[in-house]
């Protein structure tokens, strides 16, 4: 007489089970092991960018991390696919910072002045990894597949043409239209803060942002009274200094 199979199936199916739970939980370790370092090297890229400038190499990059470029390379495809992930841990935060600051939905004079100023703030704070993330503007895949930008134009641009654009359709104008305001102020932004960057000792970080709100604010102000509204556009005390 044969004797039953079923146990031994049965014993197979759990042999099979426990091997298949240790590959996944391998897989699993190591997946979190790679996202780790992943993180590690993007922070090490960040160090050496602030220390030896936007032109930062890889070498320089490899020597801070204390690792080899080839070392590197296991965790990221090429240089550009590093320097991708830092130009995305570096967006993300601006986005983080300028939603902070702009999340209970300011008076657009308030809007304006709160979003240079926390531009400027983050560019002080850490210039070369300004001057590195705008030299390398690299593109990802949006959630619907489409190439999107990832870089502080575009960020800073979208999230204050959302803004403004609530704020035209209060006062019965056209939210479309927010949309080149927010990259107009953006452009504006990104020449006057590359040219502050090279002439630190001209003014302070505080005067730059006040100056150029009240420049902004001047032209907002010119929107709100065609359509009616009221809009003091007299710029702060001290916004444009007298000659001495």
């Amino acid at each position: 007489m044969k004797k039953p199979v079923a146990p031994i199936t049965e014993a197979v199916h759990s042999a099979l089970g426990a091997l298949e739970g240790r590959a996944d939980g391998r897989s699993s370790r190591w997946a979190a092991h790679r996202a780790a370092r992943r993180e590690e090297l993007i922070d090490a890229a960040i160090v050496a960018i602030s220390s030896h400038g936007a032109s930062v190499g890889m070498d320089q990059i490899a020597a801070v991390a204390g690792t080899s470029k080839p070392v590197i390379y296991r965790y990221f495809a090429d240089k550009t696919d590093l320097y991708r992930a830092v130009t995305e841990r570096v967006v993300g935060q601006v986005l983080a910072t300028l939603t902070r600051v702009t999340s209970d939905s300011p008076p657009p004079r308030e809007l304006i002045h709160h979003s240079v100023d926390a531009y400027l703030a983050l560019l002080e704070e850490s210039p070369e990894l300004y001057r590195f993330v705008a030299q390398h503007p690299h593109l990802t895949q949006s959630a619907a597949g489409t190439p999107a930008a990832t870089d502080f134009s575009t960020v800073v641009a979208e999230l204050l043409a959302t803004q403004l654009g609530a704020h035209l359709h209060e006062i019965g104008l056209d939210p479309d239209f927010a949309h080149p305001w927010g990259e107009a102020i953006v452009g504006f932004l990104r020449a006057a803060s590359l040219w502050w960057l090279d002439h630190r000792d001209a003014m302070t970080r505080q005067q730059l942002s006040d100056y150029l709100a009240a420049l902004l604010w001047g032209g907002t102000a010119g929107v709100y009274q065609s359509a009616g509204q009221v809009a003091d556009a007299t710029a702060p005390a001290g916004a444009f200094p007298r000659l001495r």
